[in-house]
C-alpha cells in the first residue's frame, strides 16, 4: 500500500513538472513541440469559457510514453508502477472530461478551472493538487 500512496505523490510532482516545464516554459518558444499548450489548449478553452472539446495526441501518447520509461519501477515495485499508471490514466479522463464539462469542473477541479480561468501561471496540477500545495502554486 505504501508503494501506491507513494507513486500516487510522485506521479503528482511529475504532473506538476511536466505542466509547468514542459508546456508553459518550454511551450512559449514557438518552434517547441509543446508549444501548442498555450497557442492552442489554453487560448480555446479561455476563448470558450473552459470548453476545448479536441483531445492532444501529444498528450495522449506522452502518457503512453511515461509509462513505458517508467516500467522498469514495475520490478522494484509493482505498486509504485500501478499508481502511475492509474494517475496517468485519471489525467486522461479528467483532463478530457473537465474540459467537456467546464461547470463540473468549476466544482470539482477549481484548481484546474482556475488555472485556465484566472491565472496560468499557478495550479499546475490536473488530477489532484498534492505538488501544488507543497510548492505552494495553488492559488
Amino acid at each position: 500500500m505504501i508503494g501506491f500512496i507513494l507513486g500516487i505523490v510522485y506521479a503528482s510532482f511529475l504532473e506538476w513538472w511536466i505542466h509547468r516545464e514542459l508546456f508553459h516554459v518550454r511551450g512559449k518558444k514557438k518552434d517547441s513541440l509543446f508549444a501548442y499548450h498555450l497557442r492552442d489548449h489554453h487560448v480555446v478553452a479561455k476563448k470558450n469559457n473552459f470548453l476545448d472539446r479536441r483531445m492532444s495526441f501529444i498528450e495522449t501518447g506522452g502518457l503512453g510514453f511515461l509509462a513505458l520509461i517508467h516500467l522498469p519501477i514495475f520490478y522494484i515495485s509493482c505498486m509504485f508502477y500501478f499508481a502511475t499508471v492509474v494517475y496517468a490514466i485519471a489525467f486522461f479522463a479528467l483532463h478530457n472530461y473537465a474540459h467537456r464539462n467546464p461547470k463540473w469542473a468549476k466544482n470539482y477541479q477549481p484548481w484546474h478551472w482556475r488555472h485556465h480561468m484566472e491565472n496560468p501561471n499557478s495550479n499546475w496540477n490536473v488530477v489532484l493538487p498534492i505538488a501544488d500545495w507543497f510548492m505552494k502554486t495553488n492559488k
